[in-house]
């Protein structure tokens, strides 16, 4: 592979050093089994397998830009094979789409090229669309803007911003709404933060991967937990919205568990006037965690339970020192999956009430409004993932009035077929980052056919069509799909059909689709390892573990 860059710009630009094909430009839809070594179930399940031959789109003219991890970690021929195989566009691509992949910025490192699997999804539905890629490891909110710049319509991440947090907006979200504002449509993974109650147990049927109350409800803490602060007045989180309170959750940790606990209210960083303790009760100890940071209005701590054989107890409790400035907040806890790790199985309080929201997982720029939401659905029998994180999510900081989203906007497809260079060489993707890509490659037909349609037009088209009764919803009937799957699964052939009647012409495939040379210019413990501390969970956060615990299930 050679690697061109464009001294105006300065976005490297991937050339595959592979046999051209003999052909000229592929008609649209040419990118047919016949020519991959894969199948793309994604189009038929989205019901985009007419794109091509009833609308005459196939993406063509429409630039779909890739945050992630990386792209081509796995090396040169590693990316050469993918096009050869016809999972990528570039010189050699069997399908006649040769337009190589543009990297604004790949840098080198550890990750596992899950924007390359990204992009295999993408090319399998709208095989013409040009795709571009950045990192967002490091700098998300720039990611944004480069590919904007570049030239991006439509821009799909599967990344966590450094500040995604409960209850406030960042730099990414500030980000997104600058790519909206310029015609961007923005869609993001929600998160594979969702987690299920265990079959047999009273939370059987339930999202139980957090808990949150509008406003923090004072009680008496329990003698244990009032012990530890004998030099301050405290009081405890009333979980109970009813009668009697009670100043505990409990939980229910399998051997071997470990999940992050993370605390926020709603007050704004900077400006903190109430302070929260997260306390621990085990069988043998009660351990407190005090938020590392007391400008920031959050916390972390770990929840785990040691035992490789036995099941563990644990009550929860939140503990608010009681002073001049203590205020009644909204108040959220949030358990964090780690990768490949056993997950809490029940927990006390796991239905939703008119004040407490249990199972909401989403947060940060996966709930800003501006984003169009993706949820999991599985390929294999279109059921919904349990791990696809649900809402609703409020935000209060950083917007002009507060706003809720009720959940996803709408779902893609996951276990999905890549190459075996990329993720961990297994074969198959899985997560809502697989799925967002599924929907953007959809937003990309869905421009082609209507480049006039503004980013809120292209979210209407897919969310009016989208549809419920293909799916299986996994969770209790009591809990609204809104909060987990929005409009249903994305409908590719309704939406367009519904949108061809007034569409002006397509626009013509001229730019995947040309000739190349265009182009140029998601470990066992021991007892030492009870709990870690909070120090280095904080650490642990701010390096990188939400980017972990989303990627927990992506793989089959």
């Amino acid at each position: 592979m050679g690697v061109l860059r464009d001294r105006m710009s300065g976005v490297i630009v991937v050339a595959l050093a592979c046999c051209v094909v003999g052909a000229g430009a592929a008609p649209a839809g040419a990118a047919t089994a016949a020519c991959r070594s894969l199948p793309a179930p994604a189009v038929e399940l989205l019901n985009a397998g007419d794109a091509a031959t009833t609308f005459g789109v196939d993406g063509s003219g429409v630039r779909v830009g890739i945050i992630s991890g990386s792209f081509g970690n796995a090396g040169d021929e590693a990316v050469a094979a993918d096009v050869t195989a016809g999972l990528l566009p570039g010189p050699g691509n069997p399908c006649g789409y040769r337009t190589p992949v543009t990297l604004v910025d790949d840098p080198a490192g550890d990750e596992d090229d899950e924007g390359r699997a990204m992009a295999q999804l993408v090319h399998g539905i709208a095989p013409g669309a040009e795709l571009l890629f950045a990192s967002g490891t490091s700098d998300f909110p720039g990611a944004i803007d480069r590919l904007t710049a570049a030239g991006a319509t439509i821009i799909v991440d599967d990344v966590q911003g450094g500040d995604d947090r409960r209850y406030r907006t960042g730099a990414g979200e500030a980000a997104i709404q600058r790519a909206v504002d310029a015609g961007v449509f923005y869609t993001t993974a929600t998160g594979n933060f969702g987690v299920p109650g265990a079959p047999g147990s009273p939370s059987a049927g339930f999202p139980i991967g957090s808990w949150a109350t509008e406003q923090y409800r004072p009680t008496s803490c329990p003698q244990n937990v009032a012990d530890l602060f004998p030099a301050a007045s405290v009081d405890c989180l009333d979980f109970d919205p009813g009668d009697p309170a009670d100043p505990t959750m409990g939980v229910t940790l399998p051997p071997a568990a470990l999940m992050f606990g993370v605390l926020d209210w709603a007050e704004p960083d900077g400006a903190v006037a109430t302070r929260f303790e997260y306390v621990l009760s085990l069988a043998d100890r009660t351990i407190p965690f005090t938020p590392s940071d007391p400008d920031l209005a959050t916390g972390t701590a770990p929840l785990q339970n040691p035992s490789e054989t036995e099941v563990s107890e644990v009550q929860v409790s939140v503990v608010r020192q009681v002073t001049a400035t203590s205020g009644t907040p909204p108040v959220a806890l949030t358990w964090l999956p780690f990768p490949d790790r056993p997950e809490l199985s029940s927990q006390e309080y796991f239905r939703s009430t008119a004040t407490d929201t249990v199972g909401s997982a989403l947060f940060g720029h996966q709930a800003y409004p501006a984003a169009f939401r993706v949820a999991a659905v599985d390929a294999a029998d279109s059921t919904l993932e349990t791990y696809s994180s649900l809402g609703p999510s409020t935000i209060l900081f950083g917007v002009q009035a507060p706003v809720t989203v009720s959940g996803p906007t709408a779902a893609g497809v996951d276990d999905l077929p890549v190459s075996t260079t990329v993720l961990t060489g297994s074969g198959n993707f899985r997560g809502t980052s697989a799925a967002a890509p599924t929907v953007a490659a959809a937003a990309a037909l869905v421009r082609q056919l209507r480049p006039d349609l503004t980013p809120e037009q292209v979210r209407t088209a897919l969310t009016d069509h989208a549809r419920l009764d293909t799916i299986t919803i996994p969770w209790d009937a009591s809990i609204p799909t809104e909060r987990s799957v929005g409009a249903g699964l994305i409908d590719v052939g309704a939406s367009l059909q519904a949108l061809a009647s007034a569409a002006p012409s397509p626009s013509t495939p001229t730019s995947s689709a040309a000739a190349a040379t265009d182009v140029l210019p998601p470990t066992g413990l021991s007892a030492v390892a009870l709990l870690l501390t909070m120090g280095t969970a904080a650490a642990i956060i701010g390096g990188g573990l939400l980017l972990l615990a989303r990627r927990r299930q992506r793989l089959a």
